[in-house]
């Protein structure tokens, strides 16, 4: 017995120039985020300013009030509403924890220019 159905050749469309660069931000990006959650944060051991960056949904009161109630001293917003700009850790207490729903931890050490005069002076001193 004979079959009789037919199968379409197999077409293959290159892949745009737009999926590749997509692709590649998911890639550039998911690699970030994995090494953001790493256990511990160097930069608030150091006694540096820390930028936490949540997801660009939530609002800048939101992102304060969790920043608040995870222990850190916050200074101000950054450009974006889901970003908060906190102090560092003085060096004679623990370091505060990540706050709920924050992406990751960014060091501001030598991106944001004043703020890092006043580590500069604690590790002077």
């Amino acid at each position: 017995m004979s079959s009789t159905t037919l199968s379409s050749p197999l077409h293959r469309r290159p892949v745009s120039k737009r999926a590749c660069v997509g692709l590649a931000l998911i890639g550039i990006g998911s690699t970030a985020f994995a090494l953001a959650a790493l256990p511990g944060s160097r930069a608030q051991a150091a006694g540096a300013p820390v930028a936490i960056v949540f997801p660009p949904w939530i609002a800048a009161e939101e992102a304060v009030a969790r920043t608040l109630s995870a222990g850190h001293l916050v200074l101000r917003s950054g450009r974006l509403a889901s970003i908060v700009i906190a102090a560092p850790t003085p060096s004679e207490e623990r370091p505060a924890g990540r706050p709920a729903g924050a992406l990751m931890l960014v060091a501001l050490v030598g991106l944001a220019g004043c703020l890092d005069a006043l580590a500069i002076d604690r590790a002077a001193s």
